[in-house]
């Protein structure tokens, strides 16, 4: 008799492979391997603090994925953002501050969120937001993007938050 899914496990489970993904392929950097050898420590602690929520009626996802701005410079084919009407032309109303992201980070971090995708619209049009997200060392902030703010200013900012 097969055993009964577990998403929460199967989710963990993820997490962790990406982790693990990650740290190989920082090997040849001292650096960086370095920083994802502590995120990977900090995975595990945040898995144990989702694990006591469990075993106390509450589920808390190992991720989340936070649509940081409704603004975008595209108009790509397929787009899943436009295609709902989350993303449209005009400027982006009621929009939360960094702060209040960074407000959402902290209560994710003390929760044992580990992962949380950055999207949009454009997430790049959000440099406050990116920075914000910096901060946080126990959190991976992978950053769903076109790519076509990626500048000099953005690496030399990726730079600084990763030596903090």
């Amino acid at each position: 008799m097969q055993k009964d899914f577990d998403l929460q496990d199967y989710l963990t489970r993820g997490v962790e492979r990406i982790v693990t993904e990650a740290v190989k392929a920082t090997l040849k950097n001292p650096k960086e391997s370095a920083f994802m050898m502590k995120f990977a420590k900090a995975s595990r602690n945040a898995s144990s603090k989702r694990k006591k929520a469990e075993e106390n009626g509450e589920h808390i996802p190992p991720f989340l994925i936070a649509s940081i701005t409704s603004k975008c410079n595209l108009h790509c084919a397929g787009c899943y953002s436009r295609c709902n009407h989350a993303t449209v032309d005009s400027e982006p109303v009621k929009q939360l501050t960094s702060e209040e992201w960074l407000k959402i980070f902290n209560e994710a971090d003390k929760m044992g969120i580990s992962f949380i995708l950055l999207a949009g619209g454009e997430p790049m049009l959000r440099r406050d937001v990116i920075e914000a997200a910096g901060t946080k060392k126990n959190i991976l902030f992978p950053v769903f993007t076109n790519g076509t703010y990626i500048d000099e200013n953005y690496s030399s900012c990726a730079v600084e938050l990763a030596e903090v």
